[in-house]
């Protein structure tokens, strides 16, 4: 039996209602539009996890991460190797509340960074989305590819909630 989980509608509505639409379409554009918030990625050969139950997913991240693997966790895609300096844990990334409300702080975060180039308005915004995949305040190297993904999958957030 497969572990029931929430459609991202659900568990986007803990995030901060200014960003609840770039929250769906970056889990939807995250999980291949399944929204699953126990989906694993290994970044290193990109073959994808759907598993049943939470315990399942924590016995995948630490066997790939005993192989030196990166992993991207949940339906935010948040990277493993990142966890020590943002502080949080596995558990955390796997929870889909927790981080639908931590990726819109890494948003506003590259947001802010965004401003700081003097950047206003949808070039900010859209800096801000390719930050989130690419780590970098640029649209080349598949930010703006990103963008146009996620824009796409936001569009469909109003239905979503129906």
């Amino acid at each position: 039996m497969h572990y029931q989980t929430e459609p991202p509608s659900a568990y986007i509505r803990c995030a901060p209602k200014p960003a609840r639409k770039v929250l769906y379409g970056i889990a939807e554009t995250e999980t291949a539009g399944t929204g699953d918030p126990l989906q694993l990625v290994d970044t290193s050969t990109l073959k994808v996890y759907r598993p049943s139950n939470p315990g399942k997913a924590l016995a995948i991240i630490h066997a790939l991460e005993k192989q030196g693997h990166n992993v991207a966790i949940g339906a935010f895609g948040l990277k493993s190797s990142n966890f020590p300096g943002w502080k949080i844990t596995d558990m955390d990334a796997l929870n889909a509340c927790f981080s639908a409300n931590f990726a819109a702080g890494l948003l506003k975060k590259n947001k802010g960074l965004a401003w700081g180039q003097g950047c206003r308005g949808a070039q900010a915004r859209n800096l801000a989305l390719a930050a989130y995949t690419t780590g970098r305040l640029s649209l080349g190297n598949g930010g703006g590819a990103y963008v146009q993904t996620v824009d796409y999958f936001s569009q469909q957030y109003e239905r979503s909630k129906s």
